[in-house]
């Protein structure tokens, strides 16, 4: 998996809520029962490298995105609950 690739329209998602303590590959393991992932990115503060509790998760297609989204929004891990959903496009572009 690629750090920050997208997959097609529909197979992106955002997640809120994830536990500090969690990186990349944690988010990974999580996610990746329910279909191919292609990528998956914590956002961490650029100063202390801490995570920002937030990042995304692309499959190669949007029916395993929906599955997740089934399976993981309002998942209690760690004392969160997960808040995943369908990444928008931002822009006309989808930049």
């Amino acid at each position: 998996a690629t750090r920050g690739t997208q997959g097609p329209a529909g197979a992106n998602l955002f997640i809120y809520h994830i536990p500090v303590s969690w990186g990349d590959s944690e988010l990974m393991q999580c996610f990746g029962p329910f279909g191919t992932v292609i990528s998956a990115t914590i956002f961490k503060d650029k100063l202390t490298n801490q995570s920002k509790g937030f990042g995304f998760v692309s499959y190669d297609n949007a029916v395993s995105a929906q599955n997740a989204i089934g399976a993981m929004n309002g998942m209690t891990i760690e004392g969160k609950r997960l808040k995943v959903e369908i990444k928008k496009p931002r822009g006309p572009y989808g930049q």
